[in-house]
C-alpha cells in the first residue's frame, strides 16, 4: 500500500475516532453503551474478524511459517519485559510507578487498534500473523502482567482470563487455517458482514473513552510525554532496525514493528484496577499514547515502507 493511501487510511481511522469523541462529548453515546460495544466487540464483532481474515487470507508457504511467527511472538514478549526493565532504571523511574511504566512499555493495544491498522496498513493477510501475537499476548498479559502489577508480589495471577474469546478465536482461526477448513458461503458471509463492523466499532469506543478524560488534568502529566514518544516511535524504530537482518518475511517484520508502534493497552487498565494500584495514571497512558499515535502511525508505516 502506497504512502498516500496508507495516511488516507490513518485519516478515516482518525475520523471515526473523532466522531466517537463527538458522540462522547454530546451524550450520545454513554459510558455505558461504550462499555456494552466494547463487549460486543471483544466478545462478537473482533473474533468474527480474526475468523473471516484467517480463513480466506492467503496461505504460507509451509507449516514451519506459522511456527516462525508463534517463536517470533514468543520472544518477543520474552525479551520485551527485560528491555522495559532497563529502561525503567535509565529514565529513572520512581520505584512506584515502575510497574505502571513497564506494563505500559510492553502491553500494546493490538486488538482494538492493531488489527484495524495491520489491515490497513499491511492487508488481509497480515490478520493470520497478528492472531498468533494476540494469543501470545493474551497468555502474558495475563500471567506476567498481572504478576508485575499486582500490589505487594502476593497473590496469583488468575490464568483462567488467558480463555478469552480473543484467545480462543486466534486459536480456533488458525485450527482452520491449518486443516483447510472451507467455510460455506452460508455461514461466511455472516461472518465477514459482523467482522466488517470492528474497526468503526472500535474507533467509536476509543473516541468515546478519550471523551471521558479531562483534558487539562491528563496534560498535567507531563512526564508521559518522554515515555509516549518512547512507545510510539522510539520501540518501533529500534525493533524495525533490530530485527530486519533476523527477519526474512516482510509481513512478519510489518506487523511486529506496528505491533510495537501500538498505543498502551487498555487492558492493564482493567488488571491495575483489579490489583489496587493506580489505575488513573494509566488511563491517561492510553490517553497519550492513542492521541499522538495518529500521527506517529502514519510515520512509522513509512518507515515500514522505506527500510523494510
Amino acid at each position: 500500500m502506497g504512502t498516500a493511501l496508507v495516511l488516507q487510511q490513518m485519516i478515516v481511522l482518525f475520523l471515526m475516532m473523532a466522531a466517537g469523541y463527538v458522540a462522547g462529548r454530546c451524550g450520545v453515546m454513554s459510558r455505558e453503551s461504550e462499555q456494552l460495544f466494547s463487549r460486543l466487540i471483544v466478545n462478537l464483532t473482533c473474533p468474527a474478524l480474526i475468523i473471516n481474515n484467517v480463513t480466506t487470507s492467503a496461505r504460507l508457504e509451509s507449516l514451519g511459517a506459522l511456527f516462525v511467527i508463534f517463536a517470533a511472538a514468543a520472544v518477543y514478549y520474552v525479551l520485551l519485559p527485560l528491555l522495559s526493565k532497563g529502561l525503567v532504571r535509565l529514565l529513572r523511574v520512581p520505584a512506584g510507578r515502575a510497574a505502571e511504566y513497564e506494563g505500559m512499555l510492553i502491553y500494546s493495544n493490538i486488538g482494538f487498534m492493531g488489527i484495524p491498522v495491520a489491515n490497513a496498513v499491511l492487508g488481509q493477510d497480515s490478520i493470520l500473523y497478528l492472531s498468533i501475537f494476540m494469543a501470545v499476548f493474551n497468555i502474558s498479559v495475563f500471567s506476567y502482567g498481572t504478576l508485575l502489577l499486582q500490589q505487594g508480589g502476593g497473590g496469583r495471577a488468575d490464568l483462567r482470563k488467558m480463555i478469552n474469546p480473543g484467545t480462543v478465536s486466534a486459536v480456533a482461526a488458525i485450527l482452520l487455517y491449518l486443516l483447510q477448513v472451507q467455510l460455506p458461503d452460508l455461514l461466511l458471509q455472516p461472518v465477514a458482514s459482523i467482522g466488517s463492523t470492528t474497526t468503526p466499532l472500535a474507533m467509536l469506543v476509543i473516541g468515546a473513552s478519550l471523551s471521558r478524560q479531562p483534558i487539562q488534568e491528563v496534560l498535567q502529566e507531563k512526564s508521559l510525554l518522554p515515555f509516549t514518544l518512547l512507545r510510539l516511535l522510539v520501540l518501533p524504530a529500534v525493533t524495525l532496525l533490530a530485527c530486519r537482518w533476523l527477519i526474512g518475511d516482510p509481513m512478519l517484520l510489518g506487523v511486529l514493528v506496528l505491533v510495537s508502534a501500538m498505543p498502551v493497552a487498555s487492558n492493564i487498565v482493567m488488571i491495575c484496577s483489579e490489583q489496587g494500584r493506580d489505575s488513573a495514571y494509566i488511563s491517561k497512558g492510553v490517553f497519550f499514547s492513542t492521541v499522538f499515535s495518529v500521527i506517529t502511525l502514519p510515520l512509522v508505516s513509512m518507515l515500514i515502507r522505506i527500510v523494510a
